[in-house]
């Protein structure tokens, strides 16, 4: 008996361990929650209540987006009230964060205005939202942006899920030995809050016969289904949302560069980019011949009805050929000049495209005006233009942050198009052009 004692007694000291830790394992103590993970409880459930009170609750109102904006407001200065340390000196932040007020501004001096345009602005406010989230929570900026769209992916789809065992953490500790005298005194200034506004409340009801009507149609609107379903939305967005700005200041934010193993071979770029350029020089010349030579068109048809045929899609190639310019810069390997030539040649032939596309779109308008889709056409015409010109710096300056400029741009060039009011851009280029036309006659 006691060489089998002796035996684990060895066993143990071999493990590192005392003679009862193996029967009896120390209890695992639970991770310290700060007071900022705490606060973060209050400031979420405030939010999820303004979403609830601000969004769901007025989805058929007719100024339904200014109550968007309102929230998208409150959330911003929330979200800068909270992490202002962090964000006091982030630059771009900032920018971004003007747009987006910017943007529900504009909610507010156009809110019966161009109903796509608003549309777009719904659609556009959370991703920018998720987006200047995601660059605050990487510590992103201009010099080091490898992985942000891979950030925002996450935020989307994981980010605002991971955080949720942190958000009971942070609810149990309101419960803990340490917090209890807090906890009662709260709960009892809430109770005897309570007990003192059912007695001023009917008072103050039967003082003011307006102020009686108004609260009792408040509380005639009360139901025990609308609280639940209403109760039941505050707590999702509000543990989605804890979740998701927890992950901002406490995750693990790590940036998410793309590993060297994805390399694209220099003989696979120069076969593929070669095969897409030599497409590309058949067709800029055959469209040259039409657009630019005078040669004539097929039997029955204008040169209106060309440009409208052929425009989206030349946007399209030119857009799909910016991402192959990205991609082949990106994973093609460092210093091979024949990729370079070739990603030389698209970035050419691209603005070529795009200045075929631009006499099209002249063309069409010419002839039958201007409208809403044409506009916001030419506007991610002008907006392409651009972004190769940012292209071609990037090729012969290795550290040109041309994404995050992109992006950038892409946002303050949208605001630009809400501020030009798209529908009264429309009536009075229309006008000038009917004025120009009986002017000619």
């Amino acid at each position: 008996m006691n060489e089998e004692r002796n035996d684990v007694q060895m066993e143990n000291e071999a493990w590192g361990r005392d003679d009862d830790t193996w029967m009896h394992p120390p209890k695992k103590e639970p991770r310290p929650v700060s007071l900022a993970e705490k606060l973060l409880l209050h400031v979420s459930l405030l939010v999820a209540i303004l979403f609830d009170r601000l969004v769901v609750s007025e989805i058929f109102n007719v100024n339904f987006m200014v109550f968007v904006s309102i929230f998208w407001i409150c959330y911003m200065l929330a979200f800068y009230g909270f992490y202002w340390k962090r964000l006091k000196q982030d630059v771009v932040g900032w920018i971004v964060a003007a747009c987006i007020l910017a943007l529900c501004v504009w909610n507010f001096v156009h809110n019966q205005g161009n109903d796509q345009f608003a549309v777009l602005t719904f659609l556009v406010l959370p991703a920018v939202v998720l987006a200047h989230g995601q660059w605050t929570a990487g510590g992103y900026s201009f010099r080091e942006y490898d992985g942000m769209a891979v950030a925002w992916v996450l935020g989307l789809i994981i980010k605002p899920f991971s955080g949720i065992w942190s958000l009971f953490e942070a609810f149990g500790s309101l419960f803990a030995k340490a917090n209890k005298p807090a906890l009662l005194r709260v709960l009892i200034g809430v109770g005897a809050a309570a007990f003192a506004l059912l007695i001023i409340i009917p008072l103050l009801m039967g003082a003011d016969q307006m102020f009686g009507h108004h609260l009792s149609r408040i509380f005639a609107s009360f139901s025990l289904p609308w609280i639940a379903i209403h109760a039941i939305i505050i707590t999702i967005v509000f543990g989605l949302l804890y979740s998701l700005w927890w992950n901002v200041g406490f995750g693990s934010n790590e940036k998410h560069k793309i590993p060297e193993t994805w390399a694209i071979d220099p003989l696979i770029s120069g076969i593929v980019l070669g095969s897409i350029l030599a497409v590309y020089v058949l067709f800029v010349a055959v469209m040259s011949t039409y657009l630019f030579a005078g040669a004539g068109l097929p039997e029955g048809m204008t040169y209106a009805q060309y440009a409208r045929a052929g425009f989206a899609q030349t946007v399209a190639v030119c857009a799909l050929n910016l991402g192959l310019f990205g991609v082949f810069l990106k994973l093609g390997k460092k210093n091979q000049n024949v990729t370079r030539i070739l990603l030389t040649c698209l970035l050419v032939l691209t603005g070529l495209m795009l200045f075929s596309g631009g006499v099209r779109l002249h063309l069409y308008i010419d002839t039958f005006g201007m409208t809403w889709l044409r506009l916001l056409s030419l506007w991610f015409l002008i907006y392409l233009t651009v972004v190769v010109s940012l292209c071609a710096i990037r090729l012969f300056k290795r550290n040109f942050p041309v994404l995050p400029l992109a992006a950038l741009i892409l946002l303050v060039w949208f605001v630009v198009l809400g501020f030009l009011n798209p529908d009264g851009f429309v009536v009075w280029f229309n006008y000038d052009l009917m004025e120009g036309a009986l002017r000619g006659f």
